[in-house]
């Protein structure tokens, strides 16, 4: 059994002390940050970054902030299919992404001379 509170001890503490509940969320975030392997954290913390600028700037609108970070989910979800889709079709996905790089930016180009100036 969890030692968390329960949904219904949030609620209350989100409508008697609003101040409690956030110092408990940024406890729980660190927390799980932490106990992430060392390699992941500056990821997750990157990632929570994020996360708090798009509550900072839905301050007034929940729901937006809870859409916002739902279309982050979804965008990173559909990336992560992607490259699971080239994988899996046999295809070297950084191969790929490099060739229609270089086919996207191969161009020729002039190269001009410029007269020498004094200074």
């Amino acid at each position: 059994m969890s030692n968390h509170p329960s949904f219904d001890d949030l609620l209350k503490l989100a409508q008697e002390n609003p101040e409690a509940l956030e110092k408990f969320r940024l406890e729980q975030v660190e927390l799980i940050i932490s106990q992430a392997p060392i390699k992941n954290q500056q990821r997750l913390r990157g990632l929570q970054f994020q996360i708090d600028a798009q509550r900072a700037l839905h301050i007034n609108s929940p729901m937006g902030a809870c859409l916002k970070m739902s279309q982050m989910m979804h965008n990173s979800f559909d990336e992560l299919r992607t490259w699971l889709d080239k994988i899996t079709t046999g295809s070297n996905p950084l191969q790929h992404d490099l060739e229609g790089y270089q086919s996207s930016h191969q161009s020729g180009a002039t190269i001009l001379s410029f007269p020498a100036t004094s200074v």
